[in-house]
């Protein structure tokens, strides 16, 4: 029976047919010791455990056990089957994919543990986020975090022993981080005593393990207002005598969890500091250096969130296509006349399959789309000479903030059709799309909503080394459309994408002279003009696959992986031909004079 949680052969044949990593990064530099079986063989246990292990503590409203994390006389506890499941996730090494030997990690690609988290956050994003913000903090504590406790942290966190969260959001400040009141009072011994209050923290207190350790931004006392006088400090939940072992309380308490929307398994916490003015907290980097150091977190977990929306989209439609194949209802089309005609499955109804289809080509899209991200990271860290690496570091940049935005918007898309696909039942706790579409909307939101993601590309990304960026990213897209178009079957499909992503360049130009004229037309264009390069983008990664699989189809493969190619060259067709060639006229749209919604005074959006 085939999977309902992850894509597994699709995920391989991004890997080792369309970024043919085999030849491109196994066997060089820091990954010359790993070849194509070693992937196949973690690509393959991460599948088993997905689905073996943590797909089954995904909520099921029919055999449902608690599977909310609960806050009970100050403490918060995890749902039980967290416990073995963190367990087994720490023993397997999956803390670790592709980080360094040196710190305890198995050294893969970066874009081989991607590959992993996507199956992993399929089953259960809500679980996953416990590990995933602890690898996240680790890693800054492993970059910035110069002190005698360092290794003693390192190795608690890289093994699991100790989890980590992320600590900016405070209640007063939302997104506008410069505007925390956290403070930070040097002590005579080198520590610092850290006061005030964060909220909406992720996994911010929990019962998986016996210490977790917060990365907090706070304010030195005397140090300049906004995110100029921000650093950033290293505050166990319990303190760490000198030779690892754990000491008292660190006056860090939970002063609640919230009652969400969805993700109920992950407890998201108000976390006060120094209430009775105990909390010790260790400085990470430099004074006033805070914001540069968390951003290196705040972008890993940006592209983890995006991954989250992959993973969602392929559980939710993967489940939906299950239930089209099984689901008995009318008859075929074409046997309406006929009044003996049997009930069909839906998947035979038109609009279903154009659903499925939708839902297939998204998320084909945005799958390749995430892992590009992962694969431009490994390029740059097998780049022999600075303009290489620059070249790479520059498709990181320009990659972020659409992964982080695009993939969880299309999140919204796929599960809402997957609910649409089921019909009244989807919208029914027996089956476990409505809770995808739950689960799914705090990624469009946190780690900087996606209209900050937007900003971010249009006010930052694009003007990047005076466009070198952009223009490298437009740039790597040239050789694959140019292939398409000399293949009959593809080439009006090379062309539509061609189209759109001049296009994108155009209103980019645009754009960078609307700044200066009329701010307010590109501002108000931000989230639409995302969406437009997204999805010229998503067409040529499109193109590159079908690509691939159509020299695959030349060669005459056997019935199986046929089928798996023609579904590649079909999905390429509809997403370009019904999504990317709108993105001409969108652009068109986003430079015109039509600032409505900064014209209409407050009080007339409600009279």
């Amino acid at each position: 029976m085939a999977s309902q949680w992850v894509d597994l052969r699709d995920l391989k044949f991004i890997l080792f047919e369309v970024f043919k990593m085999g030849e491109a990064l196994l066997g060089k530099g820091q990954f010359a010791d790993h070849d194509v079986d070693m992937v196949n063989m973690v690509l393959d246990q991460a599948a088993k455990f997905t689905e073996n292990d943590i797909a089954p503590t995904y909520p099921d409203e029919v055999q449902r056990k608690p599977v909310e994390a609960v806050y009970k006389d100050g403490k918060v506890y995890v749902p039980e089957a967290y416990h073995r499941l963190y367990q087994l996730y720490c023993e397997g090494g999956w803390m670790t994919v592709s980080d360094s030997p040196e710190v305890g990690g198995q050294g893969f690609p970066a874009v081989v543990a991607a590959a992993c988290a996507q199956m992993f956050l399929a089953g259960n994003q809500a679980f996953l986020m416990y590990p995933g913000l602890t690898h996240g903090a680790a890693r800054l504590v492993e970059d910035h975090f110069q002190h005698p406790l360092r290794d003693i942290i390192l190795e608690k966190m890289y093994t699991g022993v100790w989890a980590g969260t992320m600590c900016l959001t405070e209640p007063g400040a939302g997104s506008d981080v410069g505007a925390l009141k956290t403070t930070a009072k040097k002590n005579p011994d080198g520590t610092y005593s850290i006061t005030g209050t964060k909220c909406f923290i992720s996994a911010g207190d929990h019962n998986l393990t016996e210490n977790i350790i917060h990365p907090v931004l706070a304010r030195i006392e005397g140090d300049p207002p906004g995110t100029k006088g921000i650093s950033i400090f290293i505050v166990p939940k319990i303190r760490i005598n000198p030779d690892g072992t754990l000491g008292e309380p660190n006056d860090v308490t939970c002063g609640g969890i919230e009652s969400k929307m969805g993700i109920h398994g992950n407890a998201t916490c108000t976390l006060n500091f120094g209430e009775n003015g105990k909390c010790i907290g260790y400085l990470m980097g430099e004074e006033r250096q805070g914001m540069p150091i968390m951003f290196q977190m705040m972008n890993e977990e940006r592209q983890g969130v995006g991954t989250m929306g992959v993973a969602l989209s392929t559980a939710a439609y993967l489940h939906a296509l299950s239930y089209a194949k099984e689901r008995l209802q009318g008859v075929n089309i074409m046997q309406m006349k006929d009044p003996n005609a049997k009930q069909c499955p839906i998947i035979q109804h038109p609009d279903v399959r154009r659903m499925l289809l939708k839902m297939k080509s998204i998320t084909d899209a945005i799958r390749i789309l995430a892992l590009y991200c992962y694969y431009a990271m490994d390029r740059r860290a097998l780049a022999e000479d600075e303009a290489e690496k620059d070249k790479w570091q520059g498709m990181v940049e320009m990659y972020t903030p659409i992964v982080k935005a695009y993939c969880t918007d299309m999140g919204d898309e796929v599960t809402k059709l997957a609910v649409q696909t089921y019909g009244g039942y989807g919208y029914c706790r027996e089956y476990p799309v409505e809770q995808m579409m739950r689960d799914n909307k705090i990624n469009t939101i946190y780690e900087g909503t996606n209209g900050i993601q937007a900003l971010d590309l249009l006010g930052r990304k694009l003007g990047m080394k005076k466009g070198l960026y952009f223009m490298n990213m437009l740039g790597e897209t040239q050789a694959e459309v140019a292939k398409a178009k000399t293949n009959d079957n593809l080439k009006a499909e090379a062309e539509i994408v061609e189209k759109a992503l001049n296009a994108c360049a155009a209103t980019a130009m645009q754009f960078s002279q609307l700044i200066k004229t009329n701010p307010f037309i590109p501002l108000v264009a931000a989230c639409d003009y995302l969406q437009c390069l997204s999805e010229a983008i998503c067409g040529w990664l499109h193109i590159w696959m079908a690509n691939v699989a159509t020299e695959k189809l030349a060669a005459n493969p056997i019935e199986q992986d046929k089928l798996f190619y023609t579904g590649k060259v079909e999905s390429a067709k509809f997403y370009i031909n019904r999504i990317t060639a709108l993105v001409p006229a969108k652009c068109e749209i986003l430079t015109k004079d039509e600032i409505s919604c900064i014209r209409i005074p407050d009080e007339a959006f409600a009279v």
